[in-house]
C-alpha cells in the first residue's frame, strides 16, 4: 500500500462505512483514533500513528471496503475550496458543480403537518407583507399536541436533489436546532419532526399550592399569546439550514419554525389566595370561581378549583424555575416574602421561643375576564390569527404582619459589641435564659395593583415575516401598574447592661425604611416588568452601658399570632370576602406608612443588613 492512512482517514471510514466492523472492533478503532489525536496534542508528530492506522485500513479493505482494493489516496472526498475557481480534484469528482450555484440540494420546503398549504420554501418566496423585499423564511405553527413534557407542533421537511457526487456521505443535509428529540441534522429527503418546549406549567409545579391548576393554565395561555411578538423576535423554536458543498444565498438561508400554544378563552375568573409566612413554615389556601372556559395547548380549562398546602420556610417556591408572565410575578412575590422570612430568622420555630418571630399574611385577588380570545393558524399562509373581543385583568395584594430580621442584624452587624449580640441571640434561640432584648422587625403593608385591559373587538393577523408592531397596533390595550410592600423598622437591642441604639435609613423611593416593588409597563409594543428591593441599612447612633433592675429578662412566647382568622375553620369560610377585607386594610396601612416622614438622617456608622436588589426592565 503506497498511501499511509491517517487518523482522519479512519475517522471518515468509521463514520461512513463503519458497519463493516463488529461492534467490538468499532469501539477499539474509536479508542485508537482518540489516542492518535491525543498523542499529536501531547507530543506533536508520532511514529505510532502510521502503522496502527495502516493496520486498521487493511482490515477495512479485507472486509470489502474501497471495493477490496488497497488505498491509493485518502478516502475523504475533496472539498470545493474557498476560491471562486473550484479545487481541481473536486471539479473532477463532481463535473456538474458550478461555483456559487447549489450543487445537490436544489429546492425544499417545511410545511405544517396539520395543513400542507401552510409552508415556507427554499428558495424562499417573497412574503405577503406591507414591507417590500422580505423573504418568507419563518413559519408560525400552533402547538396542540403533548409528548412527554413537551407541548409541540409537527412539521414536514422535504428537499429535492441528489446525493453528493463528490462522495461526502453526509451531504446534502439539513442542520437543525430546537427539535424536541434533540436531533441536529436531517439527511432523509422527507421526514416529519417536532418542535416545541416544556410546558410552562411543568416548571411551576410548586405554584399549585397557591394557585389552582386550571387558573395556571388560563394565565399561561393569556401570557403566551400576548408575548407572541417577543417569541418571534427572539427566534424561539426550531431552525433548519441546508448544508452542501456549494450553495448560493437563496439555498443557504436558514428557515425558522416557531411554535405557539393554542389558546382559547372566554368567560370570567375570580381568584382569592391567602398565604401565611412564619418562622415555623408556610401555609396557603386558594379558591377560584367563575364562568371561564377554554383550552391551553391540549388541555381543557374551567374556572373553578381550589389549592392549598404547606411548605418549610425558605422552600415555598423553587426559585430556580421562574414562571413567565403574570404567574411569574405572583411567584416572585411569594418567593421574596418567603426568602426574607427565612434569612431574617434562621432558627426553627419549635426551638426558637423568643418573642420575635416572623408572621406575615399575604392576600392576593385576581379578576380575569377574556372574551372571544383565540389563536388559530391561517390556511395557505405561514401566519397566525388572533381574535380578541376584550380582556380585563386586575391583580391586587394585601400584606400585614411583622418580618423578624434579628439574625440578619446579629450576623450583619460588625460594630462594637457585635460578638455579644451574636452570642446572646444563639443562646436565646437555643432556649437558654438570657437577660436580653433583641428586637429587629419590619412592619409590612402593601398597596397598588396591576391592570391589563384590551378593548379591540378585532381579529389581527400575526405575520410570520413582517412588522409585528404594526400588527399589534390594531389592539387597543392598557397595561401597567405597581405593587409595593412597604416596611417600617422597629429595633431595640439590649444585652444585660449593654445597649445599642440603631435607626433605619429611608428607602430609595421615599419609603419610610424599605420597600419591595414589582412594576409593569408597556414599552415599544411589549409588556415589561421590573423588580426592586430597597434593602435595609441601619445606622448605629449610640452604644453604651446602662444600669438595669433585676427583673430584666427575656420574654418567651410562641411567636407572631395571626389570631382566629387564620384557623382552618375561618379559612373554610368566605375566602373572597376575607381577602378583599385584608387588601383594603393593608392599603390603608401602606398609605399611612407612606405619609409618615422619615427621621432626619442620623449621625453614626451605617451597616447594610440586606443589600438592595434591582433588575432591569424585562420583556415577558
Amino acid at each position: 500500500m503506497s498511501y499511509n492512512p491517517t487518523a482522519e482517514d479512519l475517522a471518515y471510514i468509521l463514520a461512513s462505512d463503519g458497519e463493516r466492523f463488529s461492534a467490538h472492533d468499532r469501539r477499539l478503532l474509536e479508542n485508537e483514533i482518540g489516542k492518535a489525536f491525543q498523542r499529536r496534542s501531547d507530543n506533536g508528530a508520532s511514529n505510532l500513528e502510521s502503522p496502527v492506522m495502516r493496520n486498521w485500513a487493511n482490515r477495512w479493505v479485507e472486509q470489502g471496503g474501497n471495493g477490496g482494493q488497497p488505498l491509493a489516496r485518502s478516502p475523504i472526498p475533496p472539498e470545493p475550496g474557498s476560491d471562486p475557481t473550484l479545487d481541481p480534484d473536486f471539479a473532477a469528482a463532481c463535473v456538474e458543480c458550478q461555483s456559487n450555484e447549489p450543487c445537490c440540494l436544489i429546492s425544499g420546503s417545511i410545511s405544517d403537518s396539520t395543513d400542507s398549504t401552510r409552508k415556507i420554501t427554499w428558495p424562499p418566496a417573497m412574503a405577503e407583507s406591507d414591507e417590500q423585499g422580505i423573504a418568507a423564511t419563518t413559519l408560525l405553527v400552533v402547538a396542540k399536541e403533548i409528548e412527554g413534557m413537551h407541548l409541540l407542533s409537527k412539521v414536514q421537511v422535504e428537499w429535492e436533489g441528489q446525493r453528493c457526487q463528490a462522495g461526502h456521505y453526509d451531504r446534502p443535509r439539513m442542520e437543525t436546532t430546537g427539535l424536541t428529540n434533540g436531533r441536529s441534522r436531517i439527511e432523509e429527503k422527507q421526514v416529519e419532526v417536532a418542535t416545541g418546549y416544556q410546558q410552562a406549567l411543568y416548571v411551576s409545579l410548586a405554584l399549585r399550592n397557591y394557585v389552582p391548576e386550571n387558573v395556571l393554565y388560563a394565565l399561561f395561555a393569556m401570557d403566551a399569546v400576548l408575548a407572541i411578538a417577543s417569541a418571534v423576535k427572539g427566534r424561539q423554536g426550531a431552525s433548519f439550514t441546508p448544508y452542501q458543498c456549494i450553495s448560493d444565498t437563496a439555498m443557504g438561508v436558514p428557515c425558522q419554525v416557531i411554535p405557539l400554544p393554542y389558546a382559547k378563552l372566554d368567560g370570567k375568573l375570580e381568584l382569592a389566595t391567602r398565604i401565611n409566612f412564619t418562622t415555623a413554615g408556610v401555609s396557603a389556601s386558594a379558591e377560584a370561581k367563575g364562568t371561564l372556559t377554554g383550552q391551553y395547548g391540549a388541555d381543557e380549562l374551567t374556572a373553578e378549583g381550589s389549592a392549598g398546602g404547606s411548605a418549610n420556610t425558605g422552600q415555598a417556591i423553587d426559585s430556580g424555575k421562574e414562571a413567565p408572565g403574570l404567574v411569574g410575578t405572583m411567584a416572585s412575590i411569594i418567593d421574596r416574602m418567603d426568602h426574607y422570612v427565612f434569612v431574617g430568622n434562621r432558627q426553627r420555630q419549635e426551638l426558637d421561643r423568643t418573642q420575635y418571630a416572623s408572621g406575615i399574611q399575604l392576600s392576593k385577588s385576581l379578576t380575569f375576564e377574556p372574551k372571544g380570545f383565540e389563536l388559530t393558524a391561517v390556511t395557505g399562509s405561514p401566519d397566525l390569527q388572533l381574535a380578541i373581543s376584550s380582556l380585563e385583568s386586575t391583580l391586587s395584594i394585601g400584606v400585614s404582619g411583622k418580618l423578624d430580621f434579628i439574625d440578619a442584624l446579629a450576623y450583619g452587624f460588625s460594630g462594637p459589641g457585635a460578638r455579644v449580640i451574636q452570642e446572646a441571640r444563639a443562646r436565646m434561640a437555643a432556649g437558654e435564659h438570657v437577660k436580653a432584648k433583641l428586637q429587629a422587625e419590619l412592619e409590612v403593608a402593601a398597596t397598588g395593583s396591576l391592570r391589563h385591559t384590551i378593548d379591540s373587538g378585532v381579529s389581527i393577523t400575526i405575520p410570520a415575516n413582517g412588522n409585528l408592531e404594526a400588527a399589534y397596533a390594531g389592539i387597543q390595550q392598557q397595561f401597567g401598574g405597581e405593587l409595593k410592600i412597604n416596611g417600617t423598622a422597629e429595633i431595640a437591642i439590649q444585652v444585660s447592661t449593654e445597649v445599642w441604639v440603631f435607626s433605619a435609613k429611608a428607602g430609595a423611593s421615599g419609603s419610610l425604611h424599605t420597600a419591595w416593588i414589582w412594576a409593569m409597563r408597556m414599552h415599544e409594543g411589549e409588556r415589561q416588568r421590573r423588580y426592586e428591593f430597597e434593602g435595609v441599612v441601619l445606622t448605629l447612633t449610640a452604644y453604651a452601658e446602662v444600669r438595669v433592675g433585676n427583673d430584666n429578662d427575656n420574654i418567651r412566647q410562641t411567636g407572631f399570632n395571626f389570631g382566629g382568622e387564620s384557623s382552618a375553620e375561618a379559612q373554610a369560610g368566605d375566602l373572597y370576602g376575607k381577602v378583599r377585607q385584608h387588601i383594603s386594610s393593608s392599603q390603608t396601612a401602606a398609605e399611612r406608612m407612606a405619609q409618615e416622614r422619615p427621621d432626619a438622617p442620623a449621625r453614626g456608622t451605617d451597616y447594610s443588613i440586606w443589600s438592595p436588589e434591582v433588575t432591569e426592565w424585562q420583556t415577558y
